[in-house]
């Protein structure tokens, strides 16, 4: 099984991105802290998101700076400044919570709450939520499936040429499915007792490697170096 963070640890790296985002917004201490951030999808072999990530990165800082400083169209500058320079100020805190759901099992996150007391009002519709999208990400794979083993043309060319049927094979079977979905989930968690006052117990123990602590030393680097230059 490959390498993956504790819970804590990613929580953690969460705290310090925005603490990042609040104390300097230089594009060094930005490049320097998603390359700190991205760097765990390689230790945890997720070399497609780590990549994915670099790529999408790459593109953002080439609109921002090369694309961008030409363009004189309002109606193409607003929403490119919006991906360019807004959502990536953003994508250090998004890259973590990407990690998190990735390679995260719901199950830590549970043990974590209930090692610290959450109240089960957070525990049950957390658990509910976090298995909820992967769920819905197969029924829609499975619909894809059934509509291609049907001869029913898919994918984007088939939106724009027939975006009513699309929506009437795909959308209304998920949206009919999202409600037994959250149903059966709940009751899987009421089953598994979270809901039940009194000390619990859970089957994952949770602890800290020598990597997490020295990946969390290591995200404080660029608080240090902002630290340093208002110093």
């Amino acid at each position: 099984m490959a390498f993956h963070f504790d819970p804590r640890t990613i929580l953690y790296l969460l705290v310090v991105s925005q603490l990042i985002l609040f104390l300097d917004n230089s594009i060094f201490i930005e490049m320097l802290t998603v390359i700190i951030f991205i760097v765990p999808f390689f230790i945890s072999k997720q070399m497609k998101w780590g990549l994915s990530i670099v790529l999408v990165y790459s593109l953002q800082l080439f609109v921002a700076f090369f694309i961008l400083p030409v363009i004189n169209n309002a109606i193409l500058l607003y929403p490119l400044s919006m991906i360019a320079n807004g959502f990536r100020e953003l994508i250090s805190g998004i890259i973590v919570g990407i990690y998190a759901l990735k390679l995260t099992h719901s199950g830590e996150w549970i043990s974590l709450f209930k090692k610290w007391h959450f109240p089960k009002f957070f525990i049950v519709p957390f658990s509910v939520i976090f298995r909820f999208f992967p769920t819905m990400r197969q029924d829609y794979r499975q619909i894809r499936n059934a509509m291609a083993f049907r001869g029913i043309e898919r994918g984007p060319i088939a939106f724009i040429k027939q975006p009513v049927q699309t929506f009437e094979f795909i959308l209304i079977p998920l949206l009919m499915n999202a409600s037994q979905v959250a149903q059966d989930l709940t009751i899987s968690a009421l089953t598994k007792g979270l809901s039940i006052s009194g000390k619990q117990t859970s089957i994952i123990t949770l602890h800290m490697t020598k990597v997490d602590f020295i990946y969390m030393i290591i995200a404080l680097v660029p608080i240090i170096i902002c630290i340093g230059e208002f110093i």
